[in-house]
Order: structure tokens, then sequence, then C-alpha cells
């Protein structure tokens, strides 16, 4: 990712949302330590991936009118930091609150690994869900073979990795999602 610019002193979450009203939508922006980020545009097999996520999640919601709606991406605010993070897809409780670009209490969160997201970056932002209380999973989703992890909230209020095979279950949310399901149609490396 990289910097706007060097802020002195940090910008604060208003003010990143304020940033964020004068940007193009499909640029793709975090606040980091009070530095707004921006990172590369997804590849098309990352978008491909994305899309097969949400059509099952809105399908399911649909049939079961279910209380959450999937979305993504959206800003996620850190709590306790001048941070957000921006998850390719989320699943959140329908608070009514259509017209916002920020998410503050999502229940699962998905990411479609990119080849620039670094295990130091991957750390981070898992650091970055786990301190957000209202989170109960963070699916990770590779882009270049099969293959998905989920972090789960533990006892202690971390995450535990826990690797799929298969199939994603999602109790939270009610919804178990196959592998044929997020990686239909999807030519892989």
């Amino acid at each position: 990712m990289r910097a706007a610019e060097t802020r002195d002193p940090p910008m604060s979450l208003d003010g990143f949302l304020a940033f964020l009203e004068g940007r193009p939508r499909w640029e793709r922006w975090e606040l980091d330590d009070g530095v707004p980020l921006t990172g590369p545009q997804p590849t098309r097999r990352h978008d491909w991936i994305q899309v097969n996520i949400l059509e099952a999640l809105r399908q399911h919601r649909r049939r079961h009118t279910s209380p959450w709606r999937p979305s993504g991406p959206s800003q996620v605010p850190v709590p306790g930091a001048a941070r957000t993070v921006a998850p390719d897809i989320l699943v959140a409780i329908d608070d009514g609150h259509h017209d916002l670009c920020i998410t503050p209490a999502p229940l699962v969160v998905f990411e479609v690994l990119s080849p620039s997201d670094r295990p130091r970056r991957q750390a981070s932002k898992l650091a970055a869900y786990a301190a957000v209380p209202s989170i109960q999973s963070v699916v990770l989703v590779r882009q270049d073979r099969q293959s998905v992890t989920v972090h789960r909230r533990n006892a202690e209020g971390g995450l535990s990795a826990f690797v799929c095979t298969e199939t994603v279950g999602l109790p939270e949310i009610g919804i178990t999602l196959a592998f044929g399901t997020i990686y239909d149609d999807m030519p892989l490396l």
C-alpha cells in the first residue's frame, strides 16, 4: 500500500471519512496509524471470487430472510486506534444506515488474498480484526488455488485459525459455503 501523504498530526477517523467523500468510489483506501493508504487494484480473479461469495451470501439471505446483509468493501474502524480496515466482503446486521461507507460492527469479514498480501500485512490485518469485538470470523480466501482459512473468535477474545477443506462453515450467520461455490467458473493457476 502507498500513503496518500505523510500526516502530522495523524488523520482522525472523521477526517478520513471526509477524505473518502472526495475520492472516486473505485479507489480502495484504509487508514493506518492516521495515514490514508491505498492498495493495488484487485485482479480479475480476485473480483470473480468476491462476486461468487457475495452472490452466495445474498441468495442465502433472501431464502432465509436473515437479519444480516453482505456488502463490501466497507471501512471498519478499529477501536482505540487511528485505523480502519476495508475487507473485501463483510456481513453485518442490517441497521438501516445504507448511505454510510463505514460498518462499525461486522460479524464476519472476508479477505480475498492478493499476491501483495505478505504474511506481515496479513498478521497486521488479523490483529486489527481481532480488536473489533463484533467480528466472530475472518475468512481468508486464496485466489491462486482452492484454499480457505477461517480465523474464529476464541474464548480469550483472540482469533484461532482453522484450515477448511471443501466447505467453509459460518455458524454465526447460519451458512456453509462450498469451495465449488467460492471458486465457481474460476481459472486457477
